[in-house]
């Protein structure tokens, strides 16, 4: 045999040797480390390397630095799922000590006390007896089960005596039993001690489970092959763009790819995927999120299981689904997933199925709107969750998934199907560990870069952008990622969706209760203008409703013949729509016949002439009296809280003042509720008021009266303007975001700053998502510098605002007696308002920012709509009082135009460019001092 033949064969030996080593390693375990609140006894809770009294373990006079201090009848069971190779323990019964003074006790059943001592931190155990001076030294008898067959037993171990060793095999047992039974004297001083009890394991470290866990586990596995597998069986396997991703970009070109609910090769998990993102589950021993793909990009977005959710039952704390076991939390392989098992006190997935989407809110579509109504597509895969210890209650877990847009909705549904009322204090809807943004070693509580993934939730309120109005989506730190970088283990990279405080609901029998939902869109870059054209795919999509645009005159007056005027001067210019503004007089609380007929009568005229009529309610601010308003929790008076004081919508007045709007729109036929204030997310501290219980419920309890009036108003066709982030419960539209009192400044510094709002609040949503303001008549002050009233003299100072406002798709609060003045001032409302419905399509299509003002130069905007004849319209602005000819860059990427554009200037011009390499063209600008252009890219 030659040298070279020789060193390969030892090479090769030397591998399988390594590798066996690699295969057949075993660890040590010590049992005082796993949870030993598992471990039943019937008094106090086993120690953790002390003895049940609190004591240093000592037996026969040897101590002890490690062990479980127990008492007799009680029992640890052990799950090892056959992975372990021995089990090694010291047994016997702590010494016994000397009683001292200042002893309290329980009475027992039997006639004995359970004695204990008050110490600072806890109550510490002593032992049970008759009397103080008549604790026994205790016997015991050891008994070890594996898988319920008696592997080891000792016989009576009296106190006193040396400890007895253990030393057993263990190998293939799924489930060891440690016992210690009394001996037949007694329970006095049978403080019995496992000392330096271990487990070698190798694969599986073994965890502390209840008694029926095995039970329960077996019930499990039936479930699954009898119910589950035959399920997934049924399911189609994926075609190469639901696993890979689809290759065009969703947000120019249509996605025709549907979402799908597929299984694996495994058959173990199934997946929901729409070629953009994907989720996938395992679903034994229990269901859990094991992948989460953003298909764009290909990255994996999870790097650990977690529970699907969690809730609070009376006190009581569950999780639904998900799995343990994971060894390493900064990244999750998929061979350990057959390791792992479900969490002890788990809900246990029972089935699922799969239904298309239903619509959340019956959006009637009754005005112009961008998007039409029409199904949304896609998949909702729904699981349900039954749990031992209490029958008939049914948890089920729904995810929505769509086609065409990388995103997934999530929220939980609980069914009373039992023979009580049941309370559900507080719940987590989505739990995920995903993987970090950025490495920060020494990084502190704040300025943490987060995960680059929308998440969102119809439970916001108190803000006019979505930043400030999150109040459930929190990035919370993960005490599991030890590997993490950051060494005081602070990075914010585990999403939890939860309530601030409760909801403290009460399921009665025969309810379902259903949690606020969250929508998941993983964005595919961390471009400013790529997020925000992903979320205003996102709302219109979600939130159809938003796209509604009307034009509307915010008019200052209820007098019938001024308003009659007013919707005359509506039906004229091609306005639609009369909104009787806050300080008009309308009073929508006042239900009285008279009240109703007079403006049953104006909305019957405005109906006449094809207006429609709405007004404004003031919900939040205002002060009731001590009986009705929100009490402060921290001062237990009202005033103090958000707004200075509320009327809690969970009183008496609250509950009346709903129905009195109800009463209202259904009597006048008005088209619209401006609603100021809304409800800003107040907790309320009274345990009065009819229809919450205290603070814990105030906050859930107010969001779901209010959201659910917002969904009535909208499902008969009532427009919602509310200046709060109530789009996703039925609202369309919100301030854009100004600071009132500049409608106070003079009117060409409104121009600008107009602009600067209109720039900044189009980022992330639809222009007609917001309004603006316009002060036709004085608001805030500021006189005759600030208002446009006379129209005609100010007509120049009015078009302006008109056009910049309508050339941006932004409709404003016109706010004043009329909408024109004179004959000339018509003329020019009605030539704006044709010119803004001519293109009225691309106007209120997405915006792509080019250059915010700042009165200096040249400030421009663009919309764009690849579907569109007309894929851009740039609107280009000039704030000072000299022409300014230039060349600016357009950007045309999300016009969807490839290689040329053709232009048609507001002069009617035309020309044709060829797009550079990054879809920009150089175009020469002209536009007069104080003055605008426009151009349309086709």
């Amino acid at each position: 045999m030659n040298t070279l033949n020789k060193l390969y064969i030892t090479a090769l030996l030397f591998s399988i040797t390594f590798l066996n080593a690699q295969q057949s390693s075993w660890y040590e375990l010590n049992i005082s480390d796993l949870d030993l609140k598992k471990v039943e006894q019937p008094w106090w809770t086993a120690q953790k390397n002390k003895a049940i009294n609190g004591e240093t373990i000592s037996i026969a006079g040897d101590k002890y630095r490690m062990g479980i201090g127990t008492i007799s009848r009680s029992k640890m069971f052990v799950f090892l799922d056959g992975k372990s190779g021995r089990f090694k323990a010291l047994v016997g019964i702590q010494d016994k000590q000397e009683l001292t003074g200042g002893l309290k006790f329980n009475a027992l059943g039997d006639g004995n006390k359970l004695f204990y001592k008050e110490e600072e931190k806890e109550s510490r155990f002593v032992g049970i007896a008759n009397t103080e001076t008549s604790i026994q030294k205790g016997s015991v008898k050891f008994v070890i089960y594996g898988d319920g067959k008696k592997l080891w037993a000792s016989k009576k171990v009296k106190g006193g005596a040396k400890a007895i060793p253990v030393d057993i095999s263990v190998k293939d047992i799924k489930v060891l039993e440690l016992i210690v039974e009394d001996a037949g004297d007694g329970v006095s001083g049978d403080h019995a001690v496992w000392a330096n009890a271990m487990l070698t394991y190798n694969g599986y470290k073994p965890q502390m489970v209840d008694g029926n866990y095995l039970n329960r586990m077996k019930k499990a596995d039936v479930v699954f092959t009898n119910n589950i597998a035959p399920l997934i069986n049924k399911l189609p396997k994926p075609t190469k763009p639901y696993m890979e991703g689809v290759k065009n970009d969703w947000l120019i070109e249509t996605t025709t790819l549907p979402s799908m609910v597929y299984k694996s090769e495994n058959g173990k998990e199934i997946t929901i995927s729409n070629g953009l993102v994907s989720r996938t589950f395992r679903v034994t021993p229990n269901c859990a999120t094991v992948g989460f793909k953003n298909l764009v990009t290909g990255e994996f977005l999870l790097r650990g299981v977690s529970p699907e959710a969690i809730l609070k039952f009376d006190g009581q704390e569950y999780t639904i689904g998900g799995l343990d076991g994971q060894i390493e939390y900064g990244y999750l392989k998929t061979e350990w997933l057959d390791q792992m098992w479900s969490p002890t006190n788990a809900f246990q997935v029972q089935t699922f199925r799969i239904e298309n989407i239903t619509p959340r809110i019956d959006w009637k579509n009754r005005r112009w709107a961008l998007e039409q109504k029409k199904p949304i597509e896609g998949k909702e895969l729904i699981f349900e969750y039954a749990h031992v210890s209490l029958p008939g209650i049914k948890v089920e877990l729904h995810y929505e998934i769509y086609d065409g847009i990388p995103l997934i909705s999530k929220w939980i549904t609980v069914e009373n199907k039992s023979a009580k009322d049941i309370n559900l204090d507080s719940f987590k809807s989505e739990i995920l560990a995903t993987v970090e943004p950025e490495s920060a070693v020494e990084r502190g509580e704040t300025g943490w870069e987060l995960p680059n993934i929308h998440v969102e939730s119809d439970y916001a309120f108190h803000a006019m952008s979505f930043k400030g109005s999150n109040q459930v989506v929190h990035w919370e730190k993960d005490p599991r990622y030890t590997s993490q970088t950051n060494y005081p283990l602070l990075m914010p990279c585990l999403l939890e969706c939860k309530l601030p405080l409760g909801p403290n609901e009460t399921i009665s029998v025969g309810d379902t209760y259903e949690t606020f939902r969250v929508w998941e869109m993983p964005f595919d870059s961390y471009d400013k203008q790529r997020k925000g054209m992903a979320t205003n795919k996102f709302y219109n999509l979600v939130a159809p409703w938003t796209s509604e645009n009307p034009l509307f005159l915010h008019l200052t007056t209820t007098d019938e013949t001024k308003v009659k005027r007013a919707i005359d001067q509506c039906d004229e210019t091609g306005y639609e729509m009369v909104i009787l503004s806050f300080g008009s007089g309308l009073n929508m609380e006042d239900t009285s016949e008279e009240n109703i007929a007079k403006f049953k009568g104006l909305a019957d005229y405005a109906h006449s002439k094809g207006i429609e009529l709405g007004g404004y309610s003031l919900l939040s601010s205002r002060w009731i009296s001590e009986e009705v308003d929100v009490i402060n929790p921290e001062t237990g008076k009202r005033g103090g809280v958000i707004h200075g004081s509320s009327p809690c919508l969970n009183s008496q007045w609250g509950i009346d003042y709903f129905e009195k709007l109800k009463t209202f729109f259904e009597k006048t036929g008005f088209d619209l509720l401006e609603h100021d204030g809304s409800y800003p997310g107040q907790f309320c501290a009274s345990t009065k008021h009819v229809a919450h219980k205290n603070v814990e419920d105030s906050q859930w309890k107010a969001w779901k009266r209010i959201s659910d009036f917002y969904k009535w108003c909208n499902e008969r066709g009532i427009s919602l303007n509310i200046p709060d982030w109530y789009y996703l419960s039925g609202s369309t539209k919100n301030g854009i975001g100004y600071r009132e009192v500049n409608w106070s400044l003079p009117r060409e510094r409104q121009l600008v700053l107009g602009r600067q709002n209109i720039y900044d609040g189009t980022w992330d949503r639809t222009p007609s998502m917001s309004w603006t303001f316009v002060p036709l008549t004085q608001y805030h002050g500021g006189g005759a510098a600030a208002t446009i009233e006379p129209l005609d003299e100010h007509l120049e100072a009015y078009k302006a605002h008109m056009i910049q406002n309508y050339g941006m798709g932004i409709q404003a609060c016109y706010r004043g007696p009329r909408l024109y003045d004179t004959e000339r001032t018509k003329v020019t409302v009605i030539e704006t308002v044709n010119w803004y419905k001519k293109y009225r399509e691309i106007l209120n299509s997405p915006v792509v920012h080019i250059n915010r003002a700042n009165g200096r130069d040249i400030d421009a905007m663009m919309h764009v709509n690849p579907y569109l004849k007309e894929k851009g319209f740039a609107m280009f602005f000039n704030p000072t009082n000299q022409t300014i000819k230039k060349s600016i860059k357009v950007p045309l990427y999300y016009t969807g135009l490839k290689e040329k554009a053709r232009t048609t200037m507001a002069d009617g011009s035309t020309k044709e460019y060829t797009l550079d390499r990054d879809y920009t063209i150089d175009m020469e600008i002209e536009v007069e001092g104080n003055g605008y252009n426009w151009v349309i890219f086709e």
